[in-house]
């Protein structure tokens, strides 16, 4: 069995992983990623507000983090944009992981 040095994996990608893992280990943000893929209308705060039973102030945050780890971005223009997936973000995150 051979085993791989830590100091031959990349950093940076590993922190990468590690922050979105964290990201979506939490309930609430990863029914917001969940409902954000399934191309829902549901993309303002408010709408995850009302979904969730949740503060304003408190989904602000899961998204914030969200963001922060770069899985949802801010899309559109105008009285019904909102927040989106990132959808290359999830897909290389899924290659990260399947690579595991």
């Amino acid at each position: 069995m051979e085993f791989v040095q830590f100091t031959d994996l990349d950093a940076e990608t590993n922190d990468k992983v590690a922050l979105m893992l964290k990201a979506l280990s939490n309930p609430v943000r990863l029914a917001i990623v969940r409902e954000l893929s399934e191309g829902s209308d549901a993309n303002c705060c408010v709408d995850f507000t009302r979904h969730a039973s949740l503060a304003q102030s408190t989904v602000s945050q899961h998204l914030r983090v969200l963001k922060d780890a770069g899985l949802i971005k801010y899309c559109g223009d105008g009285p019904r944009s909102g927040w989106c997936i990132d959808r290359a973000a999830v897909v290389w995150l899924k290659q990260q992981v399947v690579a595991l």
